[in-house]
């Protein structure tokens, strides 16, 4: 079976042949590779194993309330990147969603709406715009910029729809879920972020 970015590089060279049918049987084989990777994302255990997938990685991380970003521990205190503290938390609340504080593995910039996408625009093209390490797209259409940490704090609404999390901040995690039932994702970052 191909991957997903196989299968939509094909796609693009169908479009450009102008081979609707290759396009049209390329985008069911598209949807079903997406269908199936959301499947797995939303599977029973899925929130358990990513939480210990990041804390193998030396990500630490702490339980969130589900379908929430409200911390279900002192997350200042207790975030962790132990094994077996993280099982256990999953096993009390297998629903929990995944948090990590910011500032140390990674800063976070949350984009949220279109004013936050301008705001992002701007400051790439003044140039201004930090190296981005990771994307992930929110519940809400939004995104989360990772980028090297810089010791700063936080700061909300630093340009329009621009959140900073830095230093005793945090963020959740993908695959978590939104209250609208709608997962946080990981995503290619665009070239330009």
């Amino acid at each position: 079976m191909p991957t997903l970015d196989e299968v939509v590089v094909a796609a693009l060279a169908a479009a450009e042949r102008n081979d609707l049918a290759e396009l049209d049987r390329l985008c069911a084989v598209a949807d079903q590779l997406h269908a199936e990777h959301l499947g797995r994302l939303t599977a029973a255990g899925a929130l358990a194993s990513s939480a210990l997938w990041y804390a193998t990685r030396g990500v630490p991380v702490f339980p969130v309330r589900p379908r929430d970003k409200v911390p279900l521990v002192r997350w200042r205190d207790e975030a962790t990147t132990d094994q077996g503290t993280v099982a256990a938390w999953w096993r009390s609340w297998p629903h929990a969603n995944i948090g990590m504080p910011t500032g140390l593995r990674w800063d976070v910039i949350d984009i949220d709406g279109p004013a936050g996408y301008t705001s992002r625009a701007s400051l790439r093209d003044r140039q201004k715009l930090p190296d981005v390490l990771g994307c992930s797209t929110t519940p809400r259409h939004g995104m989360h910029l990772f980028i090297t940490p810089t010791g700063d704090g936080n700061a909300a609404g630093f340009l329009p729809g621009l959140d900073y999390r830095g230093l005793g901040g945090y963020v959740v995690l993908p695959p978590s879920i939104g209250a609208n039932g709608e997962l946080y994702l990981w995503d290619t970052c665009p070239v330009t972020a």
